[in-house]
């Protein structure tokens, strides 16, 4: 949060070989070269095509060489930014963003195809005794048995769906939309199945799937699941803003 900015910045789980920082995640790192960029560079006046640019320029730098759209290496965030001179909501990714009760969600194209095949494999899994939950919980096998459609998807970054990776992000992946009469956002990362308006109801329906569906196979599908000793299937971050 700035004066002139509020971001939610959700650093992708890497499917990467090469890891660029000896202390933080691909993902983490991304994050953070992007709050960078909010808090130091852009300005009250600034567009998301500056976003854009000046985001994947300031990640082509950990580069040792120019990305290009076939290398399935590079860290990648996801963000969504509000423009408070502007009254304009920004999307680069798959974060999610709630103005007065309306959802506005853009995920990837392929998510809910790969959330099924591995829920279909899991459930294979356990009619036939070949594993039990406790079991998926420590490895999990069924995303195992998506990870090169998983890193497929990754040769498709700003090609097919947009994304902050150190490559030119076209403006037709990108979506703004305007919020000049909104009187309250909800920013949030997609580690909430069900985005609420209140950080407490949002939490509470993560709760009970988890409770219910730790494998994320049956009330929500996705493509990792609750990992023994963990508190969600994937990180979150939520942030309500009041504007008058």
């Amino acid at each position: 949060m700035t004066d002139d900015f509020v971001a939610v910045i959700d650093g992708s789980t890497s499917k990467a070989d090469v890891r660029y920082s000896l202390d933080v995640s691909n993902g983490r790192l991304c994050m953070e070269i992007v709050s960078r960029v909010i808090s130091e560079r852009l300005t009250p006046d600034s567009t998301i095509t500056d976003f854009c640019r000046l985001t994947a320029e300031a990640v082509s730098e950990y580069y040792p060489q120019k990305p290009t759209k076939a290398d399935n290496n590079l860290m990648a965030a996801s963000a969504v930014v509000l423009n408070v001179r502007k009254r304009e909501v920004w999307f680069v990714g798959d974060c999610l963003c709630l103005v007065d009760g309306i959802l506005y969600e853009y995920p990837k194209p392929e998510e809910v195809v790969n959330a099924e095949k591995r829920s279909r494999y899991i459930h294979e899994l356990l009619k036939e005794g070949r594993a039990t939950v406790e079991e998926l919980r420590v490895k999990d096998i069924g995303r195992d048995s998506i990870k090169n459609e998983l890193r497929s998807c990754c040769e498709r970054q700003n090609r097919d769906y947009a994304v902050i990776n150190g490559m030119d992000i076209p403006p037709n992946l990108v979506h703004v939309i305007s919020v000049t009469d909104a009187r309250e956002i909800v920013l949030a990362s997609d580690g909430y199945p069900v985005l609420k308006r209140t950080l407490e109801e949002s939490e509470r329906e993560l709760e009970r799937i988890i409770k219910n569906d730790p494998l994320c196979i049956d009330l929500y599908k996705a493509t990792k699941g609750v990992m023994r000793d963990y508190k969600s299937f994937d990180d979150r971050t939520f942030v309500r803003i009041d504007l008058y």
